[in-house]
């Protein structure tokens, strides 16, 4: 995967992590919406209130169900983000004035809008916008909520019935206003937002942080074993880059016999079903012996034992997997038996020397893999198997690191292309220990 495609797939899980927050706010909000009109309902103390509520309410639904809408069809995520900012403003700006309106604004002071419960919700909205990951969000409706205290206060201070004093007990028990009390709420609301912005930056630096760590995962899934994958994942940068590091592994190439001769009647869906469940079964083995998938070459597929890291046992356990896939076959071709299918025949090569491994190709196409005369090797022997009748040859260089248990029988030298000298190839007998 190169570096623009990693991007754009980070991008894309990450608008999706932004999708699903804005899509928990706005069903927050519409429960929120809920909650202040059935309290309304039962506490309101006037029926103007309680129709005026129902009505803003109801128009709140409407437009957030819109929203769930554009957002179930991953359209216009940001706008129906900042559109639920702007929902909630307009929520603020009114409910002061519902409630004032409701408690009988002729023969109530103008300075209860601002000390009704408005600093506490516009406080609980700043908060519940934090949810969508998105800095601007609860940083715009904070910014909301300050004009919405400013805007009243403006009203109330035009008001000559207004009595402004900086007594406590007159402007929190009595009918006054205390313009401390209420430059101390705009403070609030707008410390409130700027933590709130400054947490959700850290929290969508997380998530993008998270979302690159599971690209980094999934590329390495195609490659490596799981047990591999999790102990090389905090090492995904250096891994994703052009280069590689000279190691000793060991290769194994696998190859159906009469691969043709078996699909050349079949459909091309049906070939695309016999290779997949060919495939599966013999990566499950890779994997459990910690092999490395280094590709599938139409039928065949590449393997390596020790990448990304090298370990003692990897010419064994390069063996054992071949065994293991051996009894792997076996046991598919006794399922396609009852179905009347035909056999499948394998045949594998394995030589075990030093490569090239890492990442080969230019940064607009990148690919794993391991070169140098080791794999060459490893595909001739694999090509040999056909010629001597044998499923498994393996090279002197990996019967030399094998333990006892794995018996193998020598056969006579093969003629390698490319090389002069004779390569020493050994049959892996199939009673041996492949556990």
């Amino acid at each position: 995967m190169t570096e623009a495609r990693r991007a754009s797939r980070s991008e894309e899980l990450l608008f999706e992590r932004e999708r699903q927050g804005v899509r928990t706010l706005t069903i927050v909000r519409g429960l929120f919406v809920l909650i202040v009109v059935a309290t309304v309902w039962i506490v309101g103390v006037s029926v103007f209130e309680k129709i005026a509520t129902t009505a803003i309410a109801a128009l709140v639904l409407v437009a957030i169900g819109g929203s769930l809408f554009l957002l179930a069809r991953r359209t216009a995520v940001g706008t129906v983000g900042l559109a639920g900012c702007v929902i909630d403003i307009a929520v603020l700006s009114t409910l002061p004035v519902i409630w004032y309106l409701s408690v009988g604004a002729s023969d109530v002071q103008p300075a209860y809008m601002l000390k009704t419960q408005i600093t506490v919700v516009t406080l609980g909205i700043v908060a519940l916008n934090a949810v969508a990951i998105r800095p601007l969000y609860p940083l715009v409706v904070a910014a909301g909520g300050i004009c919405v205290h400013v805007a009243l206060l403006v009203y109330v201070l035009q008001e000559p019935r207004t009595i402004v004093s900086s007594d406590f007990v007159d402007s929190a028990m009595g009918p006054a206003l205390s313009l401390e009390l209420v430059l101390v709420s705009m403070l609030i609301i707008a410390v409130t937002g700027a933590a709130m912005g400054y947490l959700t930056l850290i929290a969508r630096r997380t998530v993008a942080q998270s979302v690159r760590l599971e690209v980094a995962n999934a590329q390495f899934g195609r490659y490596f074993s799981p047990g591999v994958v999790s102990r090389i994942s905090s090492e995904a940068d250096t891994l994703l880059g052009v280069g590689g590091r000279t190691q000793e592994v060991a290769v194994m190439f696998c190859d159906i016999r009469d691969f043709t001769t078996i699909t050349e009647k079949l459909p091309p869906s049906d070939v695309v079903e016999f290779l997949s469940q060919y495939h599966k079964r013999m990566v499950e083995v890779i994997f459990g012996f910690d092999g490395t998938i280094d590709k599938f070459i139409g039928d065949a597929i590449m393997v390596t034992f020790g990448t990304p890291d090298p370990s003692d046992d990897d010419a064994e356990r390069s063996v054992r997997a071949g065994l293991a896939m051996n009894i792997a076959l076996a046991k598919l071709n006794a399922d396609r038996e009852r179905r009347s299918l035909a056999k499948i025949r394998h045949g594998i090569g394995i030589h075990f020397g030093p490569v090239i491994a890492g990442n080969i190709g230019t940064e607009d196409r990148l690919e794993y893999t391991v070169i140098g005369d080791t794999v060459n090797v490893a595909s001739r022997i694999e090509d040999a198997c056909k010629s001597v009748g044998e499923t498994i040859l393996i090279s002197d260089a990996v019967k030399k690191r094998l333990p006892p248990d794995i018996q193998v029988r020598p056969l006579p030298e093969q003629r390698v292309k490319g090389r002069q000298a004779p390569v020493q190839i050994y049959a892996v007998k199939e009673h041996a220990n492949s556990d």
